[in-house]
């Protein structure tokens, strides 16, 4: 069972999670937009790390991949890709980022959970949110933020 304090931390990611998806959604972002992106990126960092462990309380879940598109759209003042090293302990070449691709990748793993929160089963959206911060949404996170620090930077 999921105490009090922890069910507030859980209500507060999930609005977070829908703030995000709002800002990102079906508006032209501009230079001026990326500080505030930014600080909803690390907000949802932070506070997803924050989150309990838990298992899945249930199978009966939605399934994943639906979730609804976003679209994502970006004046011509900010770059859409950008080179990083994919694994900062693997010496190899930069690969190649898209900015888009990663807000899109982050947005339709944070719905997965938001789904669940729906649902009602919470247990499932705190896995699915903690699951994809390890596995997925938490790396285009930490390799968006990189490339818009270079942009606010320059």
């Amino acid at each position: 069972m999921i105490g009090v304090c922890r069910m507030d931390k859980i209500k507060e990611f999930y609005q977070l999670a829908d703030t995000y998806f709002r800002f990102i959604s079906g508006k032209m972002m501009t230079i001026d937009d990326v500080s505030a992106l930014m600080e909803l990126l690390m907000k949802l960092y932070i506070l997803a790390v924050d989150l309990p462990e838990t298992a899945p309380e249930t199978t009966d879940s939605a399934p994943s991949g639906e979730t609804d598109a976003v679209s994502i759209t970006f004046s011509e003042q900010i770059p859409q890709f950008y080179w990083e090293v994919f694994d900062p302990f693997v010496p190899e070449d930069a690969v190649c980022g898209n900015i888009v691709e990663d807000l899109s990748e982050i947005a339709a793993d944070l719905q997965i959970g938001m789904k669940e929160f729906e649902a009602g089963r919470i247990g499932n959206a705190v896995f699915e949110w903690k699951f994809g911060l390890h596995r997925h949404w938490g790396g285009h996170t930490v390799d968006v933020l990189r490339a818009f620090h270079a942009i606010r930077t320059r």
